[in-house]
């Protein structure tokens, strides 16, 4: 393990995908020295990687984290997450920031765990955020003071954009469409490839075509501002072909069953969020 020298602003337990995105963002950015984050992990293994990787100090101690971190950023899964919190229970400071990306588990139930009303801030981010292009829902604990809002606003910029909510509860809404929205996405870019591959494209030719579409089509969503259906109309002619696919999709209620699908995703992780608030 790569012991810390300097001052431990920011700790991780736990480093998945989604913290390593947020490590690595803040990093590129120049908002903070890799020698200011203490990163704990069961594997050392995989500690001598993130050290290797990212040239920040590692411990197999969570405790340690807890003790010399101002921001303690959760990033274990939350089946972990309350044999983690009791852990490093004792080390907690009262107006330590505790930052949770994990699903499911509401602030209330984290400050339970960790038997202290620390300000408590959950983040949802999205997968396109390991390439900088994801959306981070955030919701803030009242116990959170501005100035902790507005500094890690920033230090999220990095991933994307990032869509804070008054109540959260909605992040439940926020799981189901975009933290669960890339998949949707990448069924229809399936159902794209797999279209183009019957009407006789090879695979590459498919490939290429149905992705810079989705790219292209979310590209002019965002930069025109215009809604949904009036691109819709600027593309599909009277009689023409577009008109054609387009009564497939209605006739299969392809609106109502993606709306299904976001509701869905969303329903679980409220069904989750209760689930967790049962544990002691």
């Amino acid at each position: 393990m790569k012991k810390p020298k300097n001052k431990i602003r920011f700790g991780f337990i736990g480093i998945g995908k989604m913290a390593q995105a947020i490590l690595a963002g803040m990093l590129r950015a120049g908002l903070v020295r890799p020698g200011e984050v203490l990163v704990s992990r069961t594997s050392a293994t995989a500690l001598r990687r993130i050290a290797e990787r990212y040239g920040v100090a590692t411990t197999t101690d969570n405790s340690e984290v807890a003790r010399r971190a101002a921001w303690l950023w959760l990033g274990v899964k939350p089946f972990q997450a309350a044999s983690v919190l009791r852990e490093i229970a004792p080390r907690l400071r009262q107006n330590q920031a505790l930052l949770s990306m994990m699903a499911g588990i509401s602030t209330a139930t984290l400050r339970r765990w960790a038997g202290k009303n620390l300000p408590v801030v959950r983040l949802m981010p999205n997968t396109p955020a390991l390439l900088g292009a994801g959306v981070t829902g955030v919701y803030f604990s009242p116990q959170v003071p501005p100035s902790l809002k507005k500094n890690l606003l920033k230090l999220l910029k990095p991933l994307g954009e990032t869509v804070v909510v008054s109540r959260e509860g909605l992040l439940d809404a926020v799981t189901g469409l975009s933290g669960s929205g890339p998949a949707f996405v990448y069924y229809l870019a399936q159902g794209f490839i797999q279209g183009g591959l019957t009407a006789g494209l090879t695979a590459g030719q498919a490939r290429s075509l149905a992705l810079h579409t989705l790219l292209g089509a979310s590209r002019m969503l965002l930069e025109s501002g215009e809604a949904p259906e009036q691109l819709i109309l600027q593309v599909a002619t009277k009689g023409g072909t577009t008109e054609a696919g387009l009564k497939v999709l209605q006739d299969k209620k392809v609106t109502s069953i993606l709306t299904k699908a976001v509701v869905s995703a969303a329903r679980r992780a409220a069904q989750i969020r209760e689930q967790n608030e049962c544990i002691p």
